[in-house]
């Protein structure tokens, strides 16, 4: 079966590299729509890593980006009141543009007050608590801005030196972070905070201390860092996912066009070899298995051809772009392999039943 599916694929070597190059394009699209959604849906990633389990936030905040919070500082008092709460971290956050060596730049700035009482992992502090005259920023912004450590940078009037570049970063918006003095001094407000980040007592609910802050604090709501995450992702979701699954289905349907016009010429080039395998008793789910292992060895080299360009053209389009923020994950490769297996499915059904059709009579006659 392999042997003769391999001949009537390679009797024209042209067409057959043809096919797979056609093949490896459309797989090559769908793994690059689906990492890049992945690297944007990271965002809001840092949120989570932030310390502290439950973010306050002003009533009507839908995210940190497309809204603004702020709350009075006398309303962070009833907050530490709150059943399983054990600190609150006054948080001031703000979207900001600056100039770097490759132009203006736009970063969200945020600065965590954190009380000496709290633990914190040396990795988070390094990270996410800068010291007074210092930001830290991610590669992303770092690569898309020109910085280093060290680089003095600009916020309003406040200068401050790149003291840590942390690993990663995220493809929809770069954060950055300050010491509450500096941002204090860059964001001119006094009296007030962007945010409280409540930090539990142990065997306190995130969701139960979450809910209790509104009846609490009016005017203020909670979310459990999760769900303060996950609105960022919502936003990249309605924005991006009908434009992806549009773009897939644009890609599978190319492919599948693609292999079901090769296996298609193929087979009924060799109409004459299958209708003497058919004289000679082969049942119609033979013939079917020989033009799917067609299919199959079709897709599987379009699979593996577009799987390594994907990877290739994600890494230089990072380098030309560094906000080109993509994700490979095997779970999605996986799917995408699942989706050839499809093509090659679909694309055996139309010339299979042209040969199931073929009259031996018709060969012999010939």
């Amino acid at each position: 079966m392999v042997p003769i599916a391999r001949r009537n694929l390679f009797a024209e070597k042209g067409r057959f590299v043809v096919s797979v190059g056609g093949v490896a394009l459309a797989i090559l699209l769908i793994l690059i729509v689906l990492a890049l959604y992945r690297g944007f849906s990271r965002s809001g990633q840092t949120i989570t890593e932030l310390p502290g389990q439950v973010w306050v936030v002003q009533q009507g905040t839908i995210d940190p980006f497309h809204s603004v919070s702020v709350i009075q500082t006398s309303q962070l008092s009833p907050l530490a009141t709150l059943p399983g709460v054990a600190l609150v971290t006054p948080v001031l956050a703000r979207k900001m543009s600056f100039e770097s060596p490759n132009g203006q730049q736009s970063v969200y700035l945020m600065a965590l007050d954190v009380s000496a009482d709290l633990p914190i992992d040396a990795r988070v502090r390094l990270a996410f608590l800068p010291a007074a005259g210092e930001v830290s920023i991610d590669q992303v912004l770092a690569r898309k801005a020109g910085l280093g450590k060290g680089d003095v940078v600009k916020f309003g009037r406040q200068s401050v030196r790149v003291g840590t570049v942390r690993p990663g970063g995220e493809s929809f918006a770069q954060f950055a972070f300050l010491s509450p003095a500096d941002a204090r001094a860059a964001f001119g407000v006094a009296g007030i905070v962007t945010y409280a980040v409540l930090s539990l007592e142990p065997g306190a609910v995130p969701e139960e201390v979450a809910l209790a802050v509104a009846p609490a604090t009016p005017g203020l709501v909670g979310f459990t860092s999760k769900q303060f995450a996950e609105s960022v992702r919502k936003e990249i979701d309605d924005t991006f996912l009908p434009i992806i699954a549009i773009l897939m289905t644009v890609g599978f349907v190319v492919g599948a066009a693609v292999v079901g016009l090769t296996i298609y010429t193929a087979t009924i080039e060799h109409w004459r070899e299958f209708g003497v395998l058919k004289a000679m008793g082969a049942s119609g789910g033979y013939l079917y298995r020989i033009v799917f292992t067609q299919s199959a060895l079709l897709t599987a080299a379009g699979f593996v051809l577009g799987t390594i360009g994907a990877i290739g053209a994600a890494q230089l389009a990072t380098r030309a772009v560094p906000d080109f923020g993509t994700d490979f994950r095997w779970q999605d490769i996986g799917a995408v392999f699942g989706a050839t297996i499809g093509m090659a499915l679909v694309a055996s059904f139309i010339p299979v039943r042209r040969i199931i059709g073929i009259e031996p009579a018709e060969v012999f006659r010939g």
